[in-house]
């Protein structure tokens, strides 16, 4: 039976079944499930332990306050413990049950994602270390199935860890009077989250060998944040988005009508939170609704950067086309985020989303970036390359620019940014006419841009580790100058100007600096175009040496 089942995986999917029979043998299934049921056993003693134990008559006559105690005293935050007829405190099983849930939900999360994360990644990085990698690619199997063949397959032993909890943890919920519908839907979640973060890994994976060994650990550590980001209380903010990358954000739902004393963080704003201006944080189906419809539209884009990507080492992780439906979709959640009745008091919420569209665009411009041998074969060989039936409308650069994937990434990214700026100005204008939101929007914009170009110069040099040049020079564009203003001493009060054209800081104290004139906001534009124009005329000569055949060179020589 056993090998019947694995005849039919072999012949579904063999990458599966190459895991499978990699993994899944009666060692690893022995100590993952003895792992799995003794942590499952040491949350219930430790529980166990948590339970009030009545002292004997006469021994303490002060009364006792516990979590788990039924009776209230008079403050909402304390139990009073009584005991029943036997002499025992009365429990609060239910409560008692509900945290079961809840660190065993938030604890099989962790380890899911954290770990799938890590183990995906480094399993990818030992493949192409290995050089099995390319005999994969080699091989009459799609990308789509060797996709799915490594995230169903890597983690398998984590699946089974997680299965093996399921018992426990559907009893404790419907013991802490949780719905089972409402459990279900926890399920669901679980599962769009890990759809989501194991294809980042994988995409991550393929993208990133230049790091050799610090993969894994990079990955993780980033999986990690965005959980903890996930624990902390809602924003009524565009931030709020992060958290609806974790199943944490449905366990909110069903805690939010049982005592949730304990649990205060969890809960904190969730009747308020809104999605274009609609309430979603009161009913459980419109919250499971906008987490698939955040982790899918992710999942979907890091889905289509492995088929373009797996196949062609050398090919952008996007095209110029998919680019532009990205930025478009991705705005539109972020900005239904953002536009709440009641959003946070000062410029939070023009913060979150310029933060969201900075990390957006640092990975597009990683996603859209052509190395150095795809731009000088586009340089040279753009004329002659271009297909008979495309060649009067590609016979602009411009319009080259625009679709090819070979082509300098900057004119794409500035069309992203244009259309950033039309879904976002009605927004910037009319929440934050008072606060200079428009203006903060275009200054943000443009720093982006200039990031655009750095990374487009650097990964068109012959240096090596480009990638980590590109990284380190951006990075520092992003951090150094508010370090360094600060360190000077020229606050945004003496320095206004400098903090404007060169900081994301800047645009978040733009509200608060009073003595800034429109004069100084049209200079921080205009030495922020100064730079584009000088970066960009940089990289069209260092096109145009690239685009001239070598007989020419010599000749000019």
């Amino acid at each position: 039976m056993t090998l019947h089942l694995l005849d039919k995986i072999g012949n579904w999917n063999p990458q599966l079944f190459r895991e499978i029979k990699g993994r899944l043998n009666i060692g690893n299934m022995a100590i993952v499930s003895a792992l799995s049921l003794s942590g499952q056993l040491l949350l219930f003693m430790y529980f166990s332990a948590q339970i009030p134990v009545p002292p004997a008559n006469g021994e303490y006559t002060y009364p006792i306050y516990h979590r788990f105690c039924i009776f209230k005293n008079a403050s909402s935050y304390e139990k009073q413990c009584v005991r029943d007829a036997l002499g025992n405190f009365a429990i609060d099983w239910s409560q008692w049950w509900l945290e079961i849930f809840i660190w065993l939900s938030i604890l099989s999360v962790l380890a899911l994602l954290v770990a799938g994360t890590y183990l995906l990644v480094s399993d990818l990085d030992k493949e192409e270390r290995r050089g099995t990698l390319n005999f994969i690619r080699l091989s009459p199997q799609s990308a789509k199935t060797i996709f799915l063949g490594k995230i169903m397959g890597v983690p398998i032993l984590l699946y089974l860890a997680a299965i093996l909890t399921v018992p426990l943890h559907l009893y404790a919920g419907l013991a802490g009077q949780i719905p089972l519908n409402e459990i279900l839907c926890f399920y669901i979640a679980v599962a769009a989250s890990c759809a989501l973060f194991y294809s980042g890994a994988m995409l991550f994976g393929l993208t990133t060998s230049w790091l050799g060994g610090f993969q894994p650990w990079l990955a993780s550590a980033t999986v990690f944040v965005v959980f903890g980001i996930s624990w902390l209380p809602l924003t009524r903010a565009a931030w709020d988005v992060l958290h609806f990358l974790s199943p944490l954000a449905i366990l909110r739902y069903p805690l939010f009508r049982v005592d949730k004393t304990d649990f205060d963080s969890l809960v904190e704003n969730l009747d308020k939170l809104q999605w274009f201006y609609s309430p979603v944080g009161t009913n459980i189906a419109s919250g499971i609704a906008l987490c698939l419809l955040v982790c899918g539209t992710g999942t979907y884009w890091m889905w289509q950067g492995w088929q373009r990507r797996f196949p062609n080492p050398s090919a952008t992780v996007l095209s110029k086309r998919q680019s532009y439906l990205l930025v478009i979709c991705c705005q539109v959640i972020f900005l239904g985020f953002a536009l709440q009745s009641d959003p946070p008091a000062g410029n939070g919420n023009l913060l979150c989303l310029l933060i969201l569209n900075l990390l957006m665009f640092l990975a597009l411009i990683a996603a859209l970036t052509s190395d150095r041998q795809s731009l000088y074969d586009w340089a040279r060989y753009r004329k002659q390359i271009v297909p008979s039936n495309q060649k009067l409308w590609r016979r602009y650069p411009l319009l080259d620019l625009i679709w090819s994937d070979k082509s300098p990434a900057v004119v794409a990214i500035a069309i992203n940014l244009l259309s950033s700026v039309i879904i976002l100005t009605p927004w910037a204008l009319l929440e934050k006419p008072e606060k200079n939101g428009f203006w903060g929007l275009i200054l943000c914009l443009n720093l982006i841009l200039i990031y655009a170009g750095i990374t487009q110069l650097f990964l068109f040099t012959k240096t090596r580790n480009q990638e980590i040049w590109a990284v380190g020079t951006v990075g520092s564009a992003i951090l150094l100058p508010s370090v360094i203003l600060s360190m000077l001493l020229l606050t945004p009060e003496k320095a206004p100007l400098l903090w404007l054209c060169s900081t994301f800081l800047g645009v978040w104290l733009l509200p608060s600096l009073a003595p800034v004139s429109g004069n100084t906001i049209l200079l921080s534009i205009l030495s922020q175009w100064t730079v584009l124009v000088l970066l960009n005329f940089k990289l069209r000569s260092q096109l145009k040496l690239a685009g001239e055949s070598a007989s020419k060179a010599l000749l000019k020589a």
